[in-house]
Protein backbone atom coordinates (compact mmCIF):
# COMPACT_ATOMS: atom_id res chain seq x y z
CA UNK A 1 0.00 0.00 0.00
CA UNK A 2 2.82 2.56 0.84
CA UNK A 3 4.27 1.66 -2.56
CA UNK A 4 0.81 2.33 -4.28
CA UNK A 5 0.57 5.75 -2.60
CA UNK A 6 3.94 6.33 -3.35
CA UNK A 7 3.65 5.86 -6.90
CA UNK A 8 0.28 7.84 -7.07
CA UNK A 9 1.90 10.73 -5.06
CA UNK A 10 5.12 11.04 -7.66
CA UNK A 11 3.16 10.18 -11.21
CA UNK A 12 -0.10 11.88 -10.14
CA UNK A 13 0.22 14.78 -7.72
CA UNK A 14 3.79 15.10 -8.03
CA UNK A 15 4.79 14.89 -12.24
CA UNK A 16 2.30 17.39 -13.18
CA UNK A 17 3.89 19.86 -11.53
CA UNK A 18 7.53 19.06 -12.73
CA UNK A 19 8.84 20.98 -16.03
CA UNK A 20 11.04 18.12 -17.13
CA UNK A 21 12.14 16.90 -20.79
CA UNK A 22 13.73 13.68 -21.52
CA UNK A 23 12.99 11.76 -18.63
CA UNK A 24 10.56 8.77 -18.61
CA UNK A 25 9.00 9.84 -15.13
CA UNK A 26 6.91 6.48 -14.70
CA UNK A 27 10.27 4.61 -15.13
CA UNK A 28 12.09 7.16 -12.73
CA UNK A 29 9.40 6.80 -9.88
CA UNK A 30 9.27 3.21 -10.17
CA UNK A 31 12.83 2.68 -9.89
CA UNK A 32 12.98 5.11 -6.58
CA UNK A 33 10.49 3.03 -4.91
CA UNK A 34 12.50 0.20 -5.49
CA UNK A 35 15.14 1.79 -3.95
CA UNK A 36 13.09 2.84 -1.51
CA UNK A 37 11.79 -0.80 -0.90
CA UNK A 38 15.42 -2.13 -0.23
CA UNK A 39 16.14 -3.45 2.97
CA UNK A 40 20.07 -3.16 2.65
CA UNK A 41 19.59 0.69 2.37
CA UNK A 42 19.86 1.93 5.79
CA UNK A 43 18.68 5.30 5.28
CA UNK A 44 15.10 5.14 7.59
CA UNK A 45 12.10 7.16 7.37
CA UNK A 46 13.23 8.97 10.23
CA UNK A 47 16.04 10.31 8.29
CA UNK A 48 13.67 11.11 5.13
CA UNK A 49 11.24 12.96 7.85
CA UNK A 50 14.11 15.31 9.72
CA UNK A 51 14.31 18.83 8.69
CA UNK A 52 10.78 18.53 7.66
CA UNK A 53 10.11 22.28 8.27
CA UNK A 54 12.67 22.52 5.51
CA UNK A 55 11.48 20.01 2.94
CA UNK A 56 7.67 20.87 3.18
CA UNK A 57 8.12 24.11 1.37
CA UNK A 58 9.78 22.79 -1.68
CA UNK A 59 9.20 19.30 -1.87
CA UNK A 60 5.25 19.54 -1.17
CA UNK A 61 4.29 22.94 -0.69
CA UNK A 62 5.01 24.31 -3.91
CA UNK A 63 2.94 21.17 -6.13
CA UNK A 64 0.01 21.78 -3.08
CA UNK A 65 -0.36 25.88 -4.64
CA UNK A 66 0.20 24.52 -8.05
CA UNK A 67 -2.58 22.14 -7.85
CA UNK A 68 -4.66 24.57 -5.91
CA UNK A 69 -4.23 27.36 -9.04
CA UNK A 70 -5.40 24.75 -11.73
CA UNK A 71 -8.10 23.08 -9.45
CA UNK A 72 -6.66 19.93 -9.26
CA UNK A 73 -6.52 17.07 -6.81
CA UNK A 74 -4.16 17.00 -3.73
CA UNK A 75 -5.02 14.13 -1.85
CA UNK A 76 -1.78 12.86 -1.07
CA UNK A 77 0.12 15.61 -0.87
CA UNK A 78 -2.30 16.75 2.07
CA UNK A 79 -1.75 13.18 3.45
CA UNK A 80 1.81 13.75 3.29
CA UNK A 81 1.49 17.03 5.19
CA UNK A 82 -0.68 15.49 7.73
CA UNK A 83 1.81 12.85 7.88
CA UNK A 84 4.58 15.51 8.47
CA UNK A 85 2.48 16.78 11.55
CA UNK A 86 1.50 13.94 13.30
CA UNK A 87 5.32 13.12 13.45
CA UNK A 88 6.25 16.60 14.81
CA UNK A 89 3.68 16.00 17.24
CA UNK A 90 6.55 13.53 18.56
CA UNK A 91 3.94 10.24 19.25
CA UNK A 92 3.81 7.64 16.69
CA UNK A 93 0.99 5.45 16.44
CA UNK A 94 1.44 3.29 19.50
CA UNK A 95 2.26 5.67 22.15
CA UNK A 96 5.93 5.82 21.98
CA UNK A 97 8.06 8.75 21.77
CA UNK A 98 9.58 9.74 18.64
CA UNK A 99 12.75 11.64 18.57
CA UNK A 100 12.24 14.85 16.20
CA UNK A 101 14.62 16.70 14.25
CA UNK A 102 13.96 19.92 12.71
CA UNK A 103 16.06 23.64 12.73
CA UNK A 104 12.38 24.97 13.94
CA UNK A 105 12.09 22.57 16.66
CA UNK A 106 11.11 25.02 19.46
CA UNK A 107 8.81 26.74 17.08
CA UNK A 108 7.33 23.64 16.33
CA UNK A 109 7.06 21.88 20.04
CA UNK A 110 5.66 25.36 20.67
CA UNK A 111 2.55 25.09 18.29
CA UNK A 112 1.90 21.31 19.42
CA UNK A 113 2.32 22.39 23.12
CA UNK A 114 -0.13 25.08 22.83
CA UNK A 115 -3.03 22.40 20.83
CA UNK A 116 -5.35 20.00 21.59
CA UNK A 117 -4.70 16.66 19.15
CA UNK A 118 -7.22 17.10 15.83
CA UNK A 119 -7.97 20.28 14.21
CA UNK A 120 -6.41 22.48 16.62
CA UNK A 121 -2.98 20.93 16.09
CA UNK A 122 -3.71 21.95 12.51
CA UNK A 123 -4.07 24.81 12.95
CA UNK A 124 -1.43 25.43 15.20
CA UNK A 125 0.86 24.43 12.80
CA UNK A 126 -0.28 25.67 9.88
CA UNK A 127 0.14 28.96 11.58
CA UNK A 128 3.99 28.17 11.47
CA UNK A 129 4.56 31.16 8.83
CA UNK A 130 8.20 29.93 8.12
CA UNK A 131 7.15 27.01 6.80
CA UNK A 132 3.57 27.77 5.39
CA UNK A 133 4.10 31.20 4.60
CA UNK A 134 0.21 33.49 4.93
CA UNK A 135 -1.69 32.47 2.13
CA UNK A 136 -2.27 28.53 2.24
CA UNK A 137 -3.07 28.27 5.75
CA UNK A 138 -6.09 30.60 4.53
CA UNK A 139 -7.41 28.24 1.63
CA UNK A 140 -9.99 26.65 2.60
CA UNK A 141 -9.19 23.39 0.02
CA UNK A 142 -6.02 23.09 1.45
CA UNK A 143 -6.76 23.60 5.38
CA UNK A 144 -9.47 21.06 4.72
CA UNK A 145 -7.42 18.57 3.01
CA UNK A 146 -4.97 18.78 5.40
CA UNK A 147 -7.29 18.26 8.29
CA UNK A 148 -9.21 15.04 6.59
CA UNK A 149 -5.91 13.30 6.08
CA UNK A 150 -4.75 14.38 9.91
CA UNK A 151 -8.01 13.15 11.48
CA UNK A 152 -8.10 10.20 9.59
CA UNK A 153 -4.11 9.23 10.78
CA UNK A 154 -5.08 10.38 14.31
CA UNK A 155 -8.04 7.66 14.02
CA UNK A 156 -6.47 4.86 12.03
CA UNK A 157 -3.29 5.14 12.28
CA UNK A 158 -0.80 5.53 8.92
CA UNK A 159 -0.93 2.15 7.84
CA UNK A 160 -4.60 1.94 7.52
CA UNK A 161 -4.75 5.54 6.03
CA UNK A 162 -2.35 4.41 3.83
CA UNK A 163 -4.09 1.68 2.77
CA UNK A 164 -7.45 3.01 2.44
CA UNK A 165 -6.12 6.37 0.46
CA UNK A 166 -4.00 4.00 -2.14
CA UNK A 167 -7.21 1.73 -2.59
CA UNK A 168 -8.77 5.28 -3.79
CA UNK A 169 -6.37 6.53 -6.18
Amino acid sequence: NYRRAALALMLDEQAPTLKVQGVDLPRYASLLIDRYCNPALKHRTWQIAMDGSQKLPQRMLDSVRWHLAHQQDFTLLALGVAGWMRYVGGVDDAGQAIEICDPLLPVIQQAVAASAEGEARVKALLGIEAIFGLALPQEPRFVSAVTRAYLALQRQGAKATVAAWAAEQ
